[in-house]
């Protein structure tokens, strides 16, 4: 097996890699970018380590894999797939993603970005994508973060599906979680704290 080669891979790196993969995919397969992948794709931050896409559905999840085995990528553990060149491939199939439970809607409200023969590429909402990160809240994800909210966010859309995410997802402390984010964070990167949001968000229950 060839290792997982920690290089960084820009998003013209990740095109040629799905255009490559696509010469093989006779059927329609919808990838959906999550995390700094779609954050690469879309040019708020310029590389990822790892190509973390959502596929849509599991017909389509089973028949993917097919072919990745077919062409020669090794499969390492349940959702990691490694390329000759040892970039790595986390393939997820439903609105369970990097370990926290989105909407059903999420994949509705992505946004298709390019197609390769068979394969679309979408991007997940910046929101969802927000919410994915402050889920899993380590220091990548809260650089990540100040990067998306340098584009315009709607802080109080944001807070109000974040909360009906956690309502059906099983992430602990969800609400300090949110509450670094709009207090301390916000503070530490010189933002505009809404002291309105922050009581409201202090009167949720967990």
């Amino acid at each position: 097996m060839s290792p997982h080669n920690k290089q960084e891979i820009n998003a013209e790196k990740l095109f040629e890699l799905v255009e490559s993969i696509s010469k093989f995919v006779e059927k329609k397969v919808r990838m959906y970018a999550l995390g700094g992948t779609a954050l690469t794709i879309l040019g708020i931050k310029p590389s990822t380590l790892d190509i973390d896409v959502n596929i849509g559905s599991e017909t389509e999840y089973k028949y993917i894999s097919k072919v990745f085995e077919q062409i020669g990528f090794k499969k390492d553990g349940p959702i990691k797939w490694i390329t000759q060149e040892g970039l790595a491939f986390d393939l997820f199939h439903s609105s369970r993603i990097l370990g926290t439970d989105l909407l059903s809607d999420c994949l509705k409200q992505s946004t298709l970005i390019k197609s390769f023969g068979n394969i679309d590429v979408f991007t997940l909402s910046l929101y969802d994508i927000i919410i994915s990160k402050l889920a899993r809240g380590d220091s990548r994800d809260f650089d990540d973060i100040k990067k998306i909210l340098e584009k315009k966010i709607d802080m109080k859309k944001f807070v109000q599906r974040y909360k009906k995410t956690m309502e059906i997802s099983s992430v602990h402390k969800y609400k300090q979680k949110l509450l670094d984010l709009i207090e301390i964070k916000f503070k530490e990167w010189n933002y505009e704290i809404d002291t309105k949001l922050v009581k409201e968000v202090k009167k949720w229950k967990e």
